[in-house]
This record gives C-alpha cells, structure tokens and sequence, in this order.
C-alpha cells in the first residue's frame, strides 16, 4: 500500500487555511502474525467474560459511578 503522495506547500496552506489540521495515525499491522495472535487472544478473552455470570453486575456498578453527577453538568 505505501505512504500518500506527499502534498505540496501550497496544498498544505489551502488544508490549513479551511480549518484542516495534520494527523499522524498508527494502526495495528494486521498482516504481523505476532498482532494477530495477540489479537486473537484479546477476543478470546472479551468472549469468555461476556459469559461470565457477574459480569453484568460489575458493568452497572461502574456505569453508576461513572455517570453520578452528569445530570447536575
């Protein structure tokens, strides 16, 4: 895939000059076997703890103290 075409000044002062600003965004190599096993684990482990009996309690007991207090902003 490669990087982009790199832009030119003037294209970088008409992207600036209408709000734009540079990003820089990393993602995960999905092609690095390493990531895919690590990825792979993640998701075995977020299925197992949805089946988990508590985890649903634990989720509303950290949702109300996360939100207490919102309605009074």
């Amino acid at each position: 895939m490669g990087r982009p075409k790199e832009l030119t000044e003037e294209e970088k002062r008409e992207l600036l000059a209408q709000g734009y600003r540079p990003v820089e965004v990393w993602l995960p190599d999905m092609s690095d076997p390493a990531v895919l096993a690590r990825a792979d684990a993640e998701a075995k482990r977020i299925a197992r703890a949805d089946q988990e009996e508590d985890i649903m309690e634990w989720i509303d007991a950290v949702q109300k103290d996360m939100w207490e207090g919102e309605d009074q902003i």
